[in-house]
């Protein structure tokens, strides 16, 4: 089955219209489109963005292979979210650590302030 088959088969299974689909990933009609008639493939974050969504596996939109479903995945993902995932899928190794990094020290101060104030 081609990319193209399992990208139609989400959209059918989940009784989508191709622009909504595409409006629901960040990407354009268009390339949907480009994709239903393989003349595109589709970007790793993409697909995880699907994953989340729609609770397809980044592993089987992409190739195939099985499973096809993940257990927990479906769900609300957020416009931020959405553009986040996407500028994730562009980045590369340097630039995902300073990321991690920089997440890492956010969650300290956060997590630190709310600590000292409920030990109060």
């Amino acid at each position: 089955m081609a990319l193209s088959d399992r990208i139609r088969k989400i959209i059918n299974e989940r009784g989508l219209k191709q622009k909504t689909f595409a409006k629901s990933i960040n990407v354009t009609d268009s390339f949907i489109s480009k994709l239903l008639r393989d003349e595109s493939g589709m970007a790793n974050s993409t697909a995880l963005l699907v994953e989340e969504l729609y609770g397809y596996s980044k592993e089987w939109i992409l190739t195939g292979r099985e499973p096809k479903m993940l257990a927990g995945k479906g769900r609300n993902v957020t416009g931020l979210q959405k553009q986040i995932i996407a500028a994730i899928g562009n980045m590369e190794e340097h630039e995902l650590r300073a990321m991690y990094s920089f997440i890492e020290s956010l969650k300290k101060l956060v997590v630190r302030p709310y600590k000292e104030q409920k030990a109060r």
